[in-house]
């Protein structure tokens, strides 16, 4: 069976997959240098948003763009 990967971590796991502090997660996404979704009442991180931290490329984001209507 083929494994599906993950397009969006919770915070916790956006701490296991980084190596970073789940305060660090939640301190990033308070400052919107990480992205975020909130679906009902579950905080997603999209995995594109931690690679472009990592890589450095991370803009901070309109906090606008962060949940759906």
């Amino acid at each position: 069976m083929d494994s599906i990967e993950k397009m969006a971590y919770s915070p916790i796991e956006a701490a296991g997959a980084t190596g970073l502090c789940l305060n660090t997660i939640y301190k990033l996404l308070k400052q919107n240098r990480l992205q975020s979704v909130r679906i009902n009442r579950k905080l997603l991180i999209p995995k594109t948003s931690i690679e472009a931290f990592l890589s450095g490329k991370n803009q901070p984001v309109s906090p606008d763009s962060r949940e759906f209507p």
